[in-house]
């Protein structure tokens, strides 16, 4: 899953960190993928690095291409293929079961392009990222407006640094279908650890200090009695993040 990085040097002004963030563009919308040449576009990436594309636009073009189409759309379940372009798009996992039917059903009505666009240019998209920024994982760490369970999603959802986005299978519909956390602790990835970090504040006095920060580590199973422990103390939950 690829770091945010922002477009901020006005077009054709810088060439090098333009073509850095068309491969971060790449490695986003394509799960990192290895792209093959004939995957490429050259008309999207000369009109971005040209400046008559912005990030938000190379995204949506990117997406509605052939190969986006062919690994993503053509081989998965639509299930899973709306998991995948919330995963590449809007940089999380999908809320709840009636999102995943609601894009479903756009896919079926108005097709392939319209369900693209309806992330990329929606208003989550542009808050989220605006139009110079490439779209990234929003919720590796513990995220305003999101529930831990969208923490736990993505953790599912991530292969791990070296992996890549497997089309074959959905990951979360049992978790979307239940409303429960999902398994996490026996999925297989590639560079990717199965601890998380909790940073807390404690109203409690430790020691000679005064709401200290607290680290706990903890496995994904134990995650939710964890926090529910702090809670009960009186504690601040400050991030959740990974603990690797």
């Amino acid at each position: 899953m690829s770091a945010t990085i922002t477009l901020s040097a006005q077009p054709n002004t810088d060439q090098g960190h333009a073509s850095d963030v068309l491969r971060a563009a790449y490695r986003q919308v394509f799960g990192n993928y290895h792209m093959m040449e004939n995957d490429i576009n050259p008309s999207h990436e000369a009109l971005f690095m040209n400046g008559d594309l912005t990030v938000q636009g190379l995204v949506t073009a990117l997406a509605q291409s052939d190969a986006y189409r062919r690994m993503f759309l053509e081989p998965s379940s639509p299930y899973r293929f709306v998991e995948l372009n919330c995963k590449h798009l809007l940089g999380r996992p999908p809320r709840d079961q009636a999102e995943i039917v609601e894009h479903v059903e756009r896919l079926a009505n108005e097709g392939f392009e319209a369900e693209i666009e309806s992330y990329t240019n929606s208003d989550e998209y542009l808050s989220s990222f605006g139009i110079d920024t490439v779209p990234h994982t929003r919720t590796n760490i513990a995220t305003v407006g999101e529930t831990t369970l969208a923490f736990a999603r993505t953790k599912v959802l991530d292969p791990g640094y070296a992996g890549f986005d497997n089309p074959a299978y959905s990951a979360l519909q049992a978790s979307l279908t239940s409303g429960n956390t999902p398994d996490v602790v026996n999925r297989k990835g590639v560079g990717a650890a199965g601890t998380i970090r909790i940073n807390w504040t404690s109203h409690r006095q430790v020691g000679i200090a005064r709401r200290s920060v607290q680290k706990s580590v903890v496995t994904q199973s134990s995650l939710s009695s964890t926090i529910q422990s702090i809670q009960k103390q009186g504690g601040r939950i400050l991030s959740i993040t990974n603990a690797s």
